[in-house]
Formats: C-alpha cells, sequence, structure tokens
C-alpha cells in the first residue's frame, strides 16, 4: 500500500532528476550504423546481396567542444545493434535495398542510485531506391551511384516501465526521415584492385509524436580499398559527420549536435564467391560539440557477413 502511494511521487523524481542529467551531458551518438550497413548493392539484374552487420559503439567520451573532459559520474554508456539488409538488382541500372535494426542500449552511471538502465527492441529500418548509371568494369574506372529513401520508425521509442527513458535511449527514432544518397569510385587499374572510394549521404528527420526531433546529419566519407589475390582486401577510410542540433517542440536541445572526423579501417575475406566476412572498426580522430558537455564516440567495432544469390 505505501509503495503504491509513493511510486507516483518516486517516478516524478526520478524523471526530473534524470531530465536534470540529460541537459547537463547529453549524447549525440550515432548507435544504428543504418546506412553503412547497405554500401554493398546488387549490380546485376536479378542479384541478391543479404547482409548481416552486428556494431558494438562504446559512448562514453566526456568532451567540452573538442576537449576531452574528465568523467567524475564513472559512467559507461554503450549500443549494440543488429542490422539485416537486403538488396536486389531490378535491372542492370536500378536497385532496391531495405534493412530493418535491432539495438540494444545500456548505460550505467556508477555514481548513481539508478544504476544501470537498459532498452532493446526493434529499431528503424530504411528503404533506397538507387541507380547507377557508370559501374567499373574492363572499360571503365568511373562508378557513379544515386540514391533516395526513407528512414521508417518501425520500432519502439517510448521504452520504459517507471518513465519514458530518454530519447538517445529509445530503439526507434519515432519519426520519419528522407534520404539522400550518393557514391564515387574509381579503379586505378584495369583489374580494379586498388580503387579510391567516396559516399556521402543526408538524412531530413522528421518530428515524433512527442514532438522531439533529432537533428538532421550529413555524412561524407573517403578512402582507398585493395584487394590481394581474389580472397582478402582491406580497406582505410575517414569519415565526416555532422548533426544539426536536437529539437523539442520546436526549441534547441543543449549540448545536442556538432561534427566529428572518426578513422575508419576494415578488411574482408572472401570464403566462396559468394560469401563474405568481413571486420571494421571507428576510431575517433577529431571532434567539436555543441554546448557545455556531451558524451560521445570512445570507439566502435563491426562484424559483417553477406551472400549473393
Amino acid at each position: 500500500m505505501i509503495f503504491r502511494t509513493l511510486k507516483p511521487v518516486l517516478g516524478l523524481l526520478l524523471y526530473f532528476g534524470l531530465q536534470n542529467l540529460a541537459y547537463a551531458a547529453t549524447c549525440s551518438c550515432a548507435g544504428v550504423p543504418l546506412l553503412a550497413s547497405i554500401d554493398t548493392s546488387a549490380k546485376e539484374k536479378g542479384q541478391l546481396f543479404i547482409t548481416y552487420n552486428a556494431e558494438n559503439h562504446q559512448i562514453s567520451d566526456l568532451v567540452s567542444g573538442s576537449q576531452d573532459v574528465p568523467d567524475e559520474t564513472d559512467r559507461d554508456r554503450h549500443s549494440f545493434s543488429q542490422v539485416l539488409s537486403a538488396s536486389y538488382a531490378m535491372t542492370d541500372r536500378w536497385s532496391v535495398s531495405a534493412l530493418v535494426s535491432y539495438v540494444r542500449h545500456t548505460r550505467d552511471i556508477g555514481s548513481s542510485f539508478l544504476g544501470k538502465t537498459t532498452s532493446s527492441g526493434i529499431g528503424d529500418s530504411v528503404l533506397l531506391l538507387r541507380y547507377t548509371p557508370l559501374f567499373i568494369t574492363p572499360f571503365s574506372r568511373h562508378e557513379v551511384s544515386l540514391g533516395l529513401g526513407s528512414r521508417i520508425p518501425t520500432g519502439d521509442d517510448d521504452y520504459g516501465d517507471l518513465f519514458i527513458l530518454s530519447e538517445d535511449m529509445q530503439p526507434s527514432t519515432g519519426a520519419f526521415g528522407g534520404i539522400l544518397w550518393t557514391s564515387y569510385s574509381y579503379a586505378f587499374n584495369q583489374a580494379a584492385t586498388l580503387q579510391f572510394n567516396t559516399s556521402a549521404n543526408y538524412t531530413y528527420n522528421g518530428v515524433n509524436e512527442r514532438e522531439y526531433r533529432f537533428g538532421h546529419e550529413f555524412n561524407f566519407a573517403m578512402g582507398l580499398g585493395h584487394s590481394i589475390g581474389t580472397r582478402f582486401s582491406y580497406s582505410a577510410a575517414v569519415r565526416y559527420r555532422s548533426t544539426r542540433p536536437d529539437r523539442r517542440l520546436g526549441f534547441e536541445i543543449p549540448n545536442t549536435g556538432g561534427k566529428w572526423v572518426d578513422f575508419i579501417p576494415a578488411v574482408s575475406y572472401a570464403v566462396t564467391d559468394k560469401f563474405q566476412l568481413g571486420l571494421s572498426g571507428r576510431i575517433p580522430v577529431a571532434r567539436n560539440l555543441n554546448g557545455v558537455l556531451q558524451f560521445t564516440t570512445s570507439y566502435a567495432y563491426a562484424f559483417s557477413a553477406s551472400y549473393a544469390f
């Protein structure tokens, strides 16, 4: 009886306590690598690619602008995301890609009596239509691809029991978004064993039912890829990411948004002509974040497996 009476009061205290913590040092993080998970597309008519991608993302660096700040809260924050994607070539130039994600967020504040907070569930999905007017062939060293798509809120964005967790702990954004995507590749030799690759995408995020909008996001990456024989390949890229501040009820959320530069090494091995495995990492190089304090990426690593039908 006493617990039932105190439960609403305790819930309000916890809610406002978490809100104060969130405004002191919020999290601008890309926990789910959605667009990176569909970089591989089917190119020949009738070809189908199925890819599984799993990424562990550690988000425990405390930053003020571009400077690291000692964290006295003993905070540990990470996410584990799994993405299943498919790409199908309808013609030699047109293909469609789709994916669905499942994400698990964990936040542990050692100096807080709240302890560990965990959320998990189906996240957002993506549907992308691509047009490729130029392909790398023995007679051409250039490849250009253009894409238009949508980010779809297929998961939960009101996860929580006693109180609804903050937006960065939700499996889904809870809002639709529009995607513009493009890529360009250049082969340095006729066999295309050494390539220069670049890609860019822009996501326009909508407003969810709680009047929260994640900041619009721009990504640009460029790097080199090298194949050794017919089985092994590796690549190194630099990615620039920029996000606008998040908004609630039209007002900017403090300590959200900023600019990041990451180094992304990757290796892959073709087990067979159709089955391929890959490993990649994400290492922060520089960042300049909005507001006074933000928690952001410490590092990330990912595993992928793809099969061509």
